[in-house]
């Protein structure tokens, strides 16, 4: 009996350390940089495209993406498509409002968690696979596969298990 409480107390440690990591939402870079942090980085055979692997991060002013593994297509300040895979992979962005919004607000925060995200900067488009999850300030949308059109504000989900929308009934 010794033996086990002592096994426990670095087990409980560790879990309560880490859970609220994992919790976190992704943080958007301060200035006007892109900064990218990986364990390993090398460059594909084709031009601008570039592999990343252990903890990708890309954390931009209005965009950021985290997962273990990440293909990066285009020059890295400025990407046509990511692709990163994790357990989960997170991405986070701000989605500009509608014309009438004042210049001052940052925008509509979208988070969203899957197996696979791939974001297709160049045309504003998100696709992510695999125990997908798409949050915004009223809803959640959870599929297998979500794509979701940042421009227009429109999604299109499906998938084995269907899906599960929950929305806000608070008019806060």
């Amino acid at each position: 009996m010794k033996y086990v409480v002592f096994a426990v107390y670095p087990l409980l440690t560790f879990l309560f350390c880490v859970q609220p990591v994992l919790a976190d939402t992704l943080e958007f870079s301060s200035d006007d940089t892109v900064m990218v942090t990986a364990q390993r980085a090398w460059e594909a055979e084709e031009n601008d495209v570039l592999h990343f692997s252990g903890g990708f991060e890309l954390r931009a002013p209005d965009w950021a993406l985290l997962g273990d593994t990440a293909v990066v297509y285009g020059k890295l300040d400025n990407p046509d498509r990511v692709v990163v895979t994790g357990k989960p992979a997170k991405i986070s962005f701000l989605r500009e409002e509608e014309e009438d919004a004042q210049a001052s607000d940052p925008g509509e925060r979208i988070d969203g968690t899957a197996s696979t995200v791939e974001y297709l900067r160049s045309t504003d488009k998100l696709i992510m696979r695999g125990a997908a999850s798409l949050q915004r300030k009223d809803s959640i949308l959870v599929s297998d596969v979500i794509e979701y059109d940042v421009d227009t504000d429109r999604y299109s989900a499906g998938g084995e298990g269907g899906i599960n929308v929950r929305f806000s009934t608070d008019d806060n």
